[in-house]
């Protein structure tokens, strides 16, 4: 119990006027209660009832202990009322990160669909790169997170992967708009707009050019990959992003979506990543389950070995 046996017992003598009516009402015997009755008394300082011949009534000091327990109980009563509530998701709050990319299709999915599912509870849902995404999760800092590529840390559960390639991004108006697929070294005499080297997707584009030791002709570098898609739409700059960052505005017309023909590149995925070691509340355990049936079920984990870098 939350409250304490002394304070229960001294609450039903205060009420009864009597040892022997609280005995009989709390099922124990009376010299029990008369013990941890005097042991308040000592803790306190203080004589907390008055012995007289009918009773036993609470002195002024007994008063003031007796408003605290009956406060001290009513706060306890609407505690349990508001566990219950997220027991039964009628209230609680998910804390959910995740890489920026995802924003503007999954996740905005997600929490159109968890929140009409469950209108008590409420959600904050932050946007970082995979690896702070990874850490935020592994330190409890949110309940569980997306991340591009596989989990970079031992300590994550992945849950859920969803495939997600990488294009090439660009005005519908531009030369390669026409191509089904494009390789790196189609995009490379084209001015190119890239997420800077703390980005995954980076990581990758510059391992592929390493490879094909191809020259890149890098206009700007962002942090934000909205800025990055933004910078295409009225010009031949081109930049790369998988095409759920960009489904709206491809939709639109506003932009086009090019898959680029690259194993590395077209490999790529999100996975929802939570902490080993911790139990999630009811109301983050539905969002997980929301979140795992918008994506595939979970693929074999990859050793370390051979894991390619995750971008986002």
């Amino acid at each position: 119990m939350i409250e304490t046996a002394s304070l229960r017992y001294f609450r039903e003598v205060a009420r009864h006027g009597s040892l022997r009516r609280a005995a009989e009402r709390l099922f124990v015997a009376q010299s029990a209660i008369s013990r941890q009755i005097v042991a308040l008394e000592e803790e306190l300082g203080v004589q907390l009832f008055e012995r007289r011949a009918r009773g036993m009534a609470p002195t002024a000091a007994g008063r003031l202990l007796l408003e605290f327990a009956d406060d001290s109980r009513l706060r306890l009563d609407a505690l349990r009322a508001q566990i219950h509530e997220y027991e039964t998701l009628h209230r609680g709050h998910v804390d959910v990160a995740c890489v920026e990319g995802l924003l503007a299709g999954l996740v905005t999915t997600f929490t159109e669909r968890f929140l009409a599912e469950h209108d008590g509870l409420s959600l904050d849902v932050s946007a970082y790169g995979s690896q702070r995404v990874a850490e935020a999760v592994a330190e409890h800092e949110v309940d569980f997170g997306i991340v591009f590529g596989g989990s970079p840390r031992r300590d994550l559960l992945e849950l859920a992967f969803m495939s997600q390639p990488l294009c090439a991004i660009l005005r519908p108006a531009h030369p390669l708009a026409r191509k089904r697929k494009c390789r790196l070294a189609d995009v490379a005499r084209w001015p190119i707009v890239l997420p800077n080297r703390s980005f995954g997707i980076r990581q990758l584009i510059d391992r592929v050019r390493a490879m094909h030791r191809l020259q890149l002709r890098t206009v700007v570098e962002t942090n934000t990959l909205a800025f990055a898609w933004r910078l295409v739409l009225a010009s031949d700059r081109v930049t790369f992003l998988p095409l759920d960052s960009v489904r709206a505005e491809v939709a639109e017309g506003r932009l086009a979506a090019v898959p680029l023909d690259e194993p590395l590149l077209s490999a790529t995925g999100v996975t929802l990543v939570a902490s080993a070691a911790r139990t999630l509340s009811p109301a983050a355990a539905a969002a997980v389950d929301c979140m795992k049936a918008m994506m595939s079920p979970p693929r074999r984990r990859r050793s370390s070995g051979s894991a390619a870098p995750a971008p986002g």
